[in-house]
């Protein structure tokens, strides 16, 4: 009986496929913009405005791209301020946004 090759070509290309899908993930790590959590930029708003972090929202990290924006709210002494926060620049590692009430 002859033996099918199938599988072994299967194998190889589904091998390939994962090789190429860990060297993406690799080059995004290394090369790919640098992300502020949404917990940083709470702490972040939380300090600049003297609040408890806990009185600052935001829905996402924020990528570390010029000119990428969320918006936050922040609550103190019961009055809700909707935050524009937007990247100004990068630095490496570093990215540097405003802060502006809405």
């Amino acid at each position: 009986m002859r033996k099918s090759k199938a599988p072994k070509i299967i194998g190889i290309v589904v091998g390939s496929l994962v090789a190429v899908v860990v060297a993406l993930f690799a080059l995004v790590m290394v090369f790919g913009n640098p992300v502020v959590t949404a917990d940083q930029v709470e702490q972040q708003i939380a300090q600049q405005y003297g609040v408890a972090p806990s009185a600052v929202s935001c829905p996402s990290s924020l990528e570390g791209e010029v000119g990428a924006q969320i918006t936050c709210t922040g609550t103190d002494a019961g009055q809700t301020t909707t935050l524009l926060v937007q990247v100004t620049g990068v630095e490496g590692d570093t990215v540097n946004f405003s802060i502006t009430p809405q």
